[in-house]
């Protein structure tokens, strides 16, 4: 079956509002380097934030064909197989074990599992089939690497907990993994990354690093809050995932090459010889210096559909080729329209003014 369909009419297996948004910042960290590592790799992606698992990724943001799935959790202490395999005490009786959850995703989407992971700031201390090896010093442990003994114990539980008669096919497309995100230095690490990554595709840039940060990480919590229905593969797109195109769009908005502050002594310039006045110049500049760092927050909705509203009123005026009259000809009609449309507007003035300068220019 086409996975889009799939996603369509498989369900996770509970609501998980609270559940995710009660969970350490560690997730969204490593949500955030995953991305980075992603976007990297020049493929096309789409990390899909706690729905089916902590984190999902698709090969792909509209025609997906296989899926990853994390599990990532913080502990103080190595982790064991007993550990992992540790059934809690429920309402209605046991509740699953860590790999069973695992194991329900490849049972969900038994044609498009790619792989099955669980990933921890702690190490794993199991017994391996090469003796000589300690579990423990390895970052990454594939199940088919564990000895056979403990790979049948493993079995017998999943099929008693999943009620199969059959060996579950899963061996080896599991994964135990450690992550380098260590929990009390989990920011100034992913700043670094971050740091390393903008640095990369923009050699010439100057980055606020903190500001990146908070902006990316509050849109990472805002998809992984959402709690509305999702009925199709566009929704959970849309409300719970960011691929290439929106990682993309993210990073653009953070100027990196100084376009912005240079293109504004250009359109002061222009406003000059347009004969408009240093007062009305000085208004714009404020609410242009203000509205370059405030359109970086993607969490702030009521700004963003403004930003919106706003390239949709601009869009005949990019297109009009004889507009000579920045002001006069561009940014006053399109502000009278704006307001036309828009009676109960937040913003001032100068501010609406600004956000059309800003989008005019495609920045």
């Amino acid at each position: 079956m086409e996975l889009r369909k799939r996603i369509s009419e498989q369900r996770p297996r509970e609501n998980s509002g609270s559940r995710s948004a009660n969970r350490f910042d560690y997730q969204k960290d490593w949500a955030i380097l995953k991305l980075i590592e992603l976007h990297k790799s020049g493929e096309d992606y789409l990390l899909v934030l706690d729905y089916y698992d902590d984190i999902v990724v698709f090969d792909s943001e509209i025609t997906p064909n296989k899926m990853e799935f994390f599990q990532i959790k913080t502990s103080e202490s190595n982790w064991t197989l007993n550990r992992l395999l540790k059934r809690k005490k429920g309402e209605n009786g046991p509740l699953p074990s860590i790999i069973a959850k695992m194991y329900e995703c490849k049972m969900q989407f038994p044609s498009h599992t790619l792989s099955l992971n669980f990933v921890s700031n702690s190490l794993f201390n199991l017994d391996l089939k090469d003796k000589k090896t300690k579990s423990t010093t390895k970052k990454s442990i594939a199940f088919s690497q564990i000895c056979d003994k403990k790979l049948e114990h493993i079995i017998s539980q999943i099929k008693e907990e999943h009620g199969l008669s059959d060996n579950p096919d899963f061996i080896e497309i599991t994964f135990l993994k450690v992550s380098d995100l260590i929990i009390n230095e989990r920011e100034t690490f992913v700043k670094g990354k971050l740091s390393d990554f903008l640095e990369e595709i923009n050699p010439q840039g100057t980055f606020k690093i903190s500001l990146v940060y908070n902006s990316l990480f509050d849109e990472v919590k805002r998809k992984n809050n959402y709690e509305g229905n999702i009925e199709s593969f566009d929704d959970l797109a849309k409300y719970k995932g960011i691929g290439r195109e929106y990682f993309t769009t993210i990073m653009k908005n953070f100027n990196g090459d100084n376009r912005i502050e240079k293109l504004w002594k250009m359109t002061e310039n222009r406003l000059n010889s347009e004969g408009i006045s240093i007062i009305e110049i000085m208004e714009l500049q404020e609410s242009w210096d203000t509205y370059k760092i405030e359109k970086m927050d993607l969490t702030n909705s009521y700004l963003q559909d403004i930003r919106k509203k706003v390239n949709i009123i601009i869009q005949p005026y990019r297109q009009e080729k004889s507009l000579t009259n920045l002001y006069s000809e561009i940014v006053q009609p399109a502000y009278k329209d704006f307001k036309s449309s828009n009676t109960e507007n937040l913003y001032g003035e100068y501010y609406i003014k600004a956000i059309i300068l800003m989008e005019y220019f495609g920045i």
